[in-house]
């Protein structure tokens, strides 16, 4: 990857200069490297549950970074990867690759690569209809699910428009129009009335840009992915229980709207933060922390899963 100007280079992106941070790189079956950055709990002669997190859209391990080293310090092993296209890993250009069960059997290649029989999935906004996906099509590897601000619940208004403003041709021009104030102007929009996004937050997710596929990529992904309301009787086969957290002044993922679908699964609790908005582990991580730290252990502890039927 050559770096642009202006951009963060790959080396100073996180965890750079972080201690406690481990990153990985991952090989899948189909050739693709995936980066992956871990925090690994103290010592036990217990083996530790494990979390892994899936951002969302145009984000990385970067989301994850006010939550992977306390999940770890309350003794659960906690792994954020760059999901294909993102971050630091590779961005290839397929289109069917980037539907939702094309990254739905991208995350089990990772959970493969990880060497983890089952995990809890905590996924953001893109990353939770992944995560949902998961839990649908190989019920026996998720543990359970914390799902937050997450896509499948409720359309996506604005998703429904960047396939009509961003036809074919305008593909080899993305990666020059990549500008860093939309990042800006993106993430601004994001929050709610609980923080607001720095300037190094704005150059960590500016930084991937740096590498022509990525824009491509993010174009694809949003061309090919399913944006819309997960169907109630696809709800009804998870099984594993599920843990849905909304931000209250979420401009993406409205609450109102998304919780009657949510009511569709078996086991699932709610909860709506007030004043928050989309970017939930970045403005509310004590809360996702808490949540996250209480369901794995929970779960953790649980019999075996009955067999699907």
């Amino acid at each position: 990857m050559r770096t642009r100007r202006g951009r963060l280079t790959p080396g100073e992106m996180f965890p750079a200069g972080r201690a406690g941070f481990a990153v990985r790189w991952l090989t899948l079956p189909s050739g693709l490297r995936v980066r992956a950055v871990e925090c690994e709990p103290a010592a036990s002669e217990e083996p530790a549950p494990v979390a892994v997190f899936v951002h969302g859209w145009a984000c990385s391990a970067y989301t994850w970074r006010r939550n992977l080293r306390a999940v770890a310090d309350a003794g659960i092993r906690a792994i954020a990867v760059d999901l294909k296209g993102h971050g630091l890993s590779d961005k290839p250009l397929d289109l069917p690759g980037y539907t939702l069960p094309g990254m739905g059997a991208h995350l089990l290649d990772i959970l493969d690569a990880l060497g983890l029989d089952e995990a809890v999935l905590v996924g953001h906004s893109m990353g939770g209809a992944i995560a949902l996906r998961l839990a649908i099509d190989a019920p026996e590897r998720v543990l359970g699910l914390v799902l937050l601000a997450p896509v499948g619940f409720g359309a996506i208004g604005w998703m429904r428009v960047v396939p009509w403003v961003t036809p074919a041709p305008v593909d080899p021009l993305l990666p020059h129009v990549a500008f860093r104030w939309t990042v800006r102007l993106g993430l601004w929009r994001a929050y709610g009335r609980i923080g607001h996004p720095t300037e190094r937050d704005v150059d960590e997710y500016w930084a991937p840009s740096q590498d022509p596929a990525f824009a491509r990529a993010m174009r694809r992904l949003a061309h090919a992915f399913d944006w819309t309301s997960g169907r109630p009787e696809e709800l009804a086969r998870v099984r594993c229980p599920v843990t849905v957290i909304f931000g209250e002044r979420d401009h993406l993922v409205r609450p109102v709207a998304c919780e009657p679908i949510v009511r569709h699964l078996a086991d699932v609790h709610v909860q709506t933060v007030p004043r928050a908005g989309h970017t939930l582990p970045e403005e509310v991580p004590d809360v996702v922390n808490a949540a996250i730290i209480d369901a794995t252990r929970r779960w953790a502890s649980l019999p075996s899963r009955p067999a699907m039927t």
